[in-house]
């Protein structure tokens, strides 16, 4: 050090610069004060400076020594919370989004802002990201085999990308939480801090988890961690469900991280949402054979006289196909508001280009002609055939739309345009087709624990909301097991077919202008198995010709136009993870034959999931839970869905909304099926606004 100081006595400055390069790594403090020629009393007041710059500095000991080491890493350990008071005469409305991955090329900047845009237009008034904003640092090894799909791996450069073309829309205020590819920076950088310096409409709730109450309702944002790709795509919020506490009492979870689209209405108490992306898929998911589910929900709360939860209605909006806009070839989204107009206005939001690099490429992309020879480019612009290549070719990686052809043995630098139908990517609800509908499940009529007033509830506020159409999806009555179960005789109170589709005939609810449309389970089958040529549906539709239609044995589909609904009744034992069924079943599905929505009985389960793009719903049941399932442990979920699906003229569904009407096993009443109408349960929702 001594031949240092002879070259060159530091200064403030230098000592300062000097400290942070050292402290990346981390440094002992005998070594810092040796090798700058400080003491420790005027190492640490450089220390102090350090962090009134905004620098997270660490002291740790070791073996001994003293260690100091710059640390971004957000503080895992700290429980965050986050409160808001709104008007609980009023209703709130949240946009809940996860996985944007920005600084990838596979980053979907305009599908994004469509859904900002449909935010302000449904009078959203926060929005809350749940994790993984920018795509992270890729390793030396990734980098070397994924490189080429980010548009930048340094974290500030992610960030900025992100500061710059996030939305940005007055009256909507972004909440969010960092995940884990964002916290692959935080050696260099807190991502969280560091973005909601820049964007005051952006607040920074922590890393990984917050519970954020909305006057008293209660609800936990987390973004899981990804451990190992699992097949069943319910398993990690199922396991995340079973490692929370009694004491931790949530109304709703909504859970980042998944790249999936699922609801569990009913599980430990709690209603658990897992958040879809708005990423395309990158070939890093898919080297690692990630699913990857895009698009976003939206939920209205509404709140009784306590400010407690009322009521939530979760509508999700899919996006099966990714755009090609990026952020070379689209502009921010600014919304301002018009309030004598009451409307957004759209304003052009400049962005400076911080790589130069590609800023002056784009120039020589705008100088280029839509059709011109190589040769005649390569001369007006003054470059070699070899620079010309290399300018065309990181003109391709970042999206422009040019390339190479030979035309009649000429080469001929060539500028295709795509044109635009529609600005939007996702088309308005007032541009679909809006149905709503009932589900009814595994009634299982006839049988001592079946619930009909349960069913005539639903049916009640079924026709209350203006729903007619109800679709049953099998196992209408308990049918007749007396053969190969003994104690069957004692668990029914009909015996024989006719007794029991005279029963259903008389009991499934009726209203005008409401129709059923079912199929039969494995239970209304069983009368044909007893009694040889009975026909269940034949005789149910002589009882009930006119608002009653048989769709098939165990499956059967109906049309809302090219939108194809599936009912299905399954057979076989319950999985403990929700999803194992229906995903074995929807893998063997053919392309051309997946149906648009599918409902599923059989199993007394309460579950939706977006698998290869169809909407599936596992249906409670109405019906006690049984001996049988009580000895074998199997659970028993009761209750009924709403489902409304907004649908394109292809039969795509670009909206869905599924509210289930669940019971519990303080609604249950004894011999119910005795007057199925003087025990309708006082379980009715509040009529919605058409």
């Amino acid at each position: 050090m001594k031949q240092l100081e002879e070259k060159h006595e530091l200064d403030s400055d230098e000592i300062l610069d000097l400290l942070q390069t050292r402290l990346i790594k981390g440094d002992t403090v005998d070594d810092l004060c040796n090798d700058l020629d400080i003491n420790e009393v005027q190492l640490f007041g450089y220390i102090n400076k350090l962090k009134e710059s905004g620098i997270n500095i660490n002291l740790t000991s070791k073996s001994g020594d003293m260690y100091l080491a710059i640390n971004n890493s957000p503080d895992y350990s700290k429980e965050n919370t986050y409160s808001v008071k709104e008007n609980i005469d009023e209703s709130t409305k949240i946009g809940v989004i996860s996985d944007l991955r920005f600084g990838s090329k596979n980053e979907q900047i305009a599908m994004l802002n469509d859904t900002y845009k449909k935010f302000a237009s449904d009078g959203v008034k926060y929005v809350i990201i749940a994790g993984n904003l920018l795509e992270g640092k890729y390793n030396s090894r990734d980098l070397k085999e994924y490189g080429k799909s980010l548009i930048t791996n340094d974290g500030f450069e992610q960030a900025n990308h992100l500061i710059d073309y996030f939305p940005k829309v007055e009256g909507i205020q972004t909440l969010f939480i960092t995940g884990d590819t964002d916290h692959t920076w935080s050696k260099e950088l807190n991502v969280g801090e560091y973005i909601a310096s820049k964007r005051k409409d952006m607040t920074y709730l922590g890393p990984k988890s917050c519970t954020i109450n909305f006057n008293n309702v209660s609800f936990r944002v987390e973004n899981l961690k990804k451990s190992g790709e699992s097949y069943t795509i319910a398993y990690p919020p199922q396991k995340y469900s079973r490692s929370m506490a009694s004491h931790e009492d949530y109304d709703f979870i909504l859970l980042g991280g998944t790249l999936s689209a699922q609801d569990f209405p009913q599980i430990r108490d709690t209603r658990i949402f897992t958040i879809p992306s708005l990423v395309e898929r990158t070939p890093k998911m898919r080297a690692a054979s990630q699913q990857n589910v895009m698009g976003s929900y939206e939920f209205e709360i509404t709140y009784d006289k306590l400010g407690k939860l009322k009521r939530l209605e979760p509508l999700l909006s899919p996006y099966y196909v990714p755009s090609k806009e990026n952020y070379l070839t689209i502009k921010p989204l600014e919304l301002t508001k018009d309030e004598e107009e009451n409307s957004y206005v759209l304003q052009n939001k400049v962005v400076k280009e911080r790589n130069e690099l590609l800023a002056r490429f784009d120039r020589l992309y705008k100088l280029m002609k839509k059709e011109e020879k190589f040769s005649d480019l390569a001369n007006r612009l003054g470059m070699t055939d070899s620079e010309l290549y290399g300018v065309i070719d990181v003109l391709q990686q970042y999206g422009r739309p040019i390339h190479v052809a030979d035309v009649n043995g000429d080469l001929v630098v060539e500028k295709r345009f795509q044109k635009r139908r529609h600005y939007d990517i996702k088309p308005p609800k007032e541009e679909l087709t809006k149905k709503e509908f009932g589900v009814v499940s595994d009634t299982h009529y006839g049988s001592i624990w079946s619930q009909p007033s349960m069913v005539n509830t639903f049916a009640y506020e079924a026709y209350n909301r203006g729903i007619t159409d109800m679709f049953h999806v099998g196992d209408i009555s308990d049918g007749d097991y007396h053969t190969i179960r003994p104690n069957y005789v004692n668990e029914v109170f009909l015996y024989g077919a006719t007794a029991h589709v005279d029963y259903v005939a008389k009991t499934l609810p009726k209203y005008p202008g409401m129709k059923w449309r079912y199929i039969l389970g494995s239970h209304d089958q069983s009368h044909s198995f007893n009694y040889g040529p009975f026909n269940f549906a034949n005789e149910l539709q002589k009882r009930r010709p006119k608002d009653m239609e048989f769709l098939g044995q165990d499956k059967g589909y109906y049309y809302y136009d090219n939108c194809k609904i599936e009912l299905f009744h399954p057979g076989g034992g319950t999985s403990r993870i929700l999803s194992t069924k229906p995903q074995n079943g929807i893998d063997q599905l053919f392309s051309g034959t997946k149906p648009n929505l599918s409902l599923r009985g059989h199993y007394h389960k309460v579950y939706y999931m977006l698998y290869r793009n169809i909407h599936m719903l596992l249906c409670p049941c109405n019906v006690d839970q049984s001996s049988f399932m009580m000895k074998n442990e199997i659970p028993n979920l009761m209750g009924d869905y709403f489902v409304t699906i907004w649908y394109d003229d292809n039969g795509d569904i670009q909206y869905l909304e599924a509210e289930p009407m669940l019971f519990s096993p303080s609604d249950v009443r004894e011999r119910d099926y005795e007057n199925p109408t003087k025990y309708m349960k006082n379980k009715i929702l509040t009529p919605r606004k058409f």
